[in-house]
């Protein structure tokens, strides 16, 4: 079994998060709630909690993405790394398996966490995630979860799994990837084919205090299909290794025929880097959590702007 390291960052293929605090209160008080997330909040107090180990959990900052064909949402607390993580296959409301899915819990100051999925049996059914509302006028996403979570690190055998249950997201300010700048080029094979790309996205992910920034990279096409990276970006020109799906400095992830496929092995090689566009070749073995299948991506290359 591997031992899953959820590390700072808790996953590298969640998407930008500029954060506001749950108390409807700036973590910052400079900053301008009304012109949050591109659209503000004026949906309501921002909510984000669950009832776990006898005790109600309140982020003190939260912030969603909608892009790729994923929903990705993260509230944390302090800084510390303490923090929900969640990123879904799909882009609409509705309900949504967490086995199928990725619902995470990790503690302050751990290199493990709680995960939606029972590595032993992939098909256990760990509870779910609900959207109930996108509001689109307001860039606000609203829902509730429930999930039982298995310690990552499988070498533990005295961590039982915990119920994360009552949990509840509203009003979380969400953003979106706009279109990639002219000239931008990417490249890679699925399996062999030639993964042809419709759109080119290329963004600095800044994170929380305590969390790196990052350099996302993403290839996709209409379909839904994509195949992307995260980068750190204080990274320089050299050679990265994929550790596995929580890696501490570069990570992928890919989706194909609606299924999520996260990065297992592999590496990225950074050959030009500016303050606005990075360069390089990747390649890396994805997988999907329930079913195990493997899908292997090679003869990576991207330019893109990322500003």
């Amino acid at each position: 079994m591997k031992n899953i390291k959820f590390l700072t960052g808790i996953f590298f293929i969640l998407a930008a998060f500029t954060f506001t605090s749950c108390d409807n209160e700036p973590i910052d008080p400079a900053l301008d709630l009304d012109n949050f997330g591109g659209g503000g909040n004026n949906g309501g107090p921002i909510v984000f909690k669950a009832d776990f180990s006898g005790s109600t959990w309140n982020a003190s900052a939260a912030q969603a993405n909608i892009s790729n064909g994923l929903i990705t949402i993260i509230g944390t607390r302090g800084t510390s790394g303490e923090a929900f993580a969640f990123q879904i296959l799909g882009t609409t409301t509705g309900t949504y398996p967490a086995n199928e899915n990725i619902l995470a819990y990790t503690p302050a100051n751990s290199e493990y966490g709680y995960w939606s999925l029972d590595i032993n049996n992939g098909s256990t059914d760990t509870g779910s995630i609900t959207i109930t509302e996108i509001n689109t006028q307001n860039n606000t996403i609203s829902g509730t979860f429930n999930f039982t979570g298995y310690w990552s690190d499988t070498t533990v055998t005295n961590i039982l799994p915990t119920v994360f249950n009552n949990g509840v997201f509203e009003n979380i300010p969400f953003t979106t990837d706009g279109p990639a700048p002219s000239g931008d080029t990417f490249y890679a094979k699925v399996d062999g084919v030639e993964f042809v790309e419709d759109q080119i996205d290329g963004a600095l992910i800044t994170q929380v205090t305590g969390m790196p920034n990052q350099i996302s990279v993403v290839g996709s096409k209409d379909n839904g299909d994509t195949v992307g990276l995260n980068i750190v970006s204080s990274l320089s020109v050299g050679t990265y290794q994929i550790t596995g799906p929580f890696g501490e400095q570069v990570n992928g992830s890919s989706v194909i025929n609606d299924v999520l496929y996260t990065a297992q092995s592999g590496s990225v090689t950074i050959t030009t880097k500016t303050a606005t566009r990075i360069s390089g070749t990747f390649s890396m073995v994805v997988q999907n959590f329930t079913t195990s299948e493997t899908k292997t991506i090679s003869q990576g290359s991207f330019d893109v702007e990322y500003n």
